[in-house]
């Protein structure tokens, strides 16, 4: 080719036409030609990379998925607790009261106030 700074031909064959005509093509035109060089280069290293990448997108989703269960046992712990903390000032608040103090149930003697009586 004359032109070899400007030829535009590349991507319509390389997509559009056959390997055989961009393979031609190539033979004639050095531009094209290192433009397939560094396709190819970059293609290779897409493939080298891939494998790294998605053990990387595996490792996040297991972080993601530990993150997740630590939070679920966190708010079930949290719920329980608060669950049985207000079960606990339920009974204690049924508890009742009666005008005899367990010292007079027990036939101690206490003074007006239930209080023992020494």
């Amino acid at each position: 080719m004359d032109n070899k700074n400007n030829c535009d031909k590349y991507e319509g064959l390389f997509i559009f036409q056959g390997e055989d005509v961009l393979n031609e093509h190539l033979q004639e035109c050095a531009y094209c030609k290192s433009e397939h060089e560094k396709y190819r280069k970059l293609s290779a290293l897409i493939k080298d990379a891939a494998p790294a990448y998605l053990a990387r997108k595996k490792t996040e989703k297991s972080a993601l998925i530990k993150k997740m269960a630590c939070c679920f046992i966190a708010f079930f712990l949290l719920t329980s607790f608060t669950a049985y903390k207000i079960y606990e000032d339920n009974q204690y608040s049924q508890l009742s009261y009666s005008d005899e103090s367990y010292i007079t149930s027990m036939g101690l003697p206490t003074d007006e106030y239930g209080f023992f009586e020494i």
